[in-house]
């Protein structure tokens, strides 16, 4: 049907739309070898440079640099700088200590710090999100404040990769402005603040403490980050919070302490909260016991095996982790029906699996 137009054109026509239409194809697949040729080219030719650079920053790896190497990178072409920057951040993505100065001050005297500062105004997002990337990997503690400002971005790669700049260098400053992002964020996003936030270190306690204690809203959230960042600083704090009014507040300050691990005066809050009226304070309160490996625990977590379902899913785990007076509080449900007869049943089924493949 579409052909017929055509077989109706005079054939001398024809014949030079045919010819024309063969010599455009004969033309684009020339284009097309000559693009991959010239794209083989570039690759080889990168190569080629990369070779030539990597030793350059290699030297400056070793534990005591050679006298030259600085100036040999200083050296290097201006028009080769982003590869050698790339040689740079590859080496930084697998290094830590003492020898991230040495190549940060590289990076300095050979302009790619500016370079990349520079490119934060880039009009195009994925430039700003590697310069972002590259100013973190470097650790670079002069660009704390346009880091800051890209928390800001419109563009969320750009965002999250500042988020994770600003928790690479670990300046104390950033936990106010990374605090002040948890609440608007998407799920993933506060993951990496998260983190962000406990690479900054227990320096910032007092921050966290304040900014916890000021919320009306999210504040359980809040309690968990103190209990990551503070470790056992933090005690003291979340025992207040096992005393709120809230639930919520109660859960996540137990949650934490088991995290953390249960000392002798934190055990005894873990027990007082096991008899708690909301069952999800109940659940980490057994959760806390089931992991700090007192055999004077069993019979308190063998007591809610038949509680609401995840208060008695942690005990239950509990009591496995907890060796022979554990297994035997476990066999010894057995003969009873019901729930804590069917979670004693799967946990010593888990036991019986765990000590054939010992």
């Amino acid at each position: 049907m579409f052909l017929r137009p055509l077989l109706d054109l005079p054939p001398a026509f024809l014949a030079i739309l045919l010819a024309v239409l063969a010599g455009l194809l004969l033309a684009a697949l020339v284009g097309l070898i000559i693009w991959r040729g010239v794209d083989e080219l570039r690759f080889r030719r990168r190569q080629r440079l990369l070779a030539r650079y990597r030793p350059l920053v290699d030297a400056l790896l070793a534990s005591v640099p050679e006298p030259d190497a600085m100036e040999r990178l200083i050296a290097v072409p201006r028009r080769h700088q982003a590869l050698l920057g790339h040689v740079l951040l590859a080496a930084l993505r697998l290094t830590t200590g003492e020898v991230v100065p040495r190549l940060r001050e590289a990076a300095r005297a050979v302009g790619l710090i500016d370079r990349w500062t520079s490119a934060l105004d880039d009009r195009r997002w994925w430039i700003r999100t590697e310069a972002v990337r590259a100013l973190g990997l470097v650790r670079d503690p002069s660009s704390v404040d346009r880091l800051l400002e890209a928390l800001d971005e419109p563009h969320e790669e750009v965002r999250a990769a500042a988020v994770d700049a600003l928790g690479r260098i670990g300046d104390t400053r950033c936990a106010t402005a990374l605090l002040a992002q948890l609440h608007d964020e998407s799920r993933h996003q506060r993951a990496r603040l998260i983190e962000a936030i406990r690479c900054l270190g227990p320096s910032i306690m007092p921050v966290l403490l304040e900014h916890a204690n000021s919320l009306t809203s999210n504040t359980a959230m809040m309690v968990d980050i103190v209990g990551i960042v503070g470790g056992s600083a933090a005690v003291d704090s979340l025992l207040e919070w096992t005393a709120s009014t809230e639930p919520a507040l109660r859960a996540a300050a137990l949650r934490a302490l088991g995290s953390i691990g249960l000392d002798d005066r934190t055990y005894f809050y873990a027990l007082r909260h096991l008899e708690d009226e909301d069952p999800d304070v109940r659940a980490m309160a057994a959760r806390a016991l089931g992991r700090v490996g007192r055999q004077d625990a069993v019979p308190y977590l063998a007591r809610h095996l038949d509680d609401e379902w995840l208060v008695a899913a942690h005990c239950a785990t509990g009591l496995r982790r907890l060796g022979k007076s554990g297994a035997a509080a476990l066999q010894s449900r057995l003969a009873s029906p019901g729930q804590g007869a069917d979670l004693a049943r799967q946990m010593l089924w888990e036991l019986n699996v765990r000590n054939a493949a010992a």
